[in-house]
């Protein structure tokens, strides 16, 4: 039986942090291509070098700081398994 995906696709390439409760959840999604994926992983990668970038010059990071540097941790982890992925195995 195959389930019907209710994702907003756009959300989800958009603004990955705001649909997926961490990268591996965005990884096992079955409504996105592997593309798609990979695509969201690179944004969501660069929303959080963008505020550790902040941070480091002396804006408030409300305490996410070390919250960010393990999220990027995650995200190159997803990354790195989709990119070793052959068409076959998706």
């Amino acid at each position: 039986m195959s389930t019907i995906s209710h994702l907003n696709t756009e959300a989800a390439r958009l603004d990955p942090e705001s649909v997926f409760a961490d990268p591996a959840a965005l990884v096992s999604e079955p409504g996105l291509t592997r593309g798609q994926k990979l695509a969201a992983l690179k944004r969501w990668r660069e929303n959080v070098m963008a505020r550790l970038a902040a941070g480091s010059e002396g804006m408030p990071t409300h305490g996410k700081a070390t919250e960010d540097a393990g999220a990027l941790e995650k995200i190159d982890e997803a990354m790195k398994a989709l990119e070793s992925e052959t068409e076959t195995d998706i």
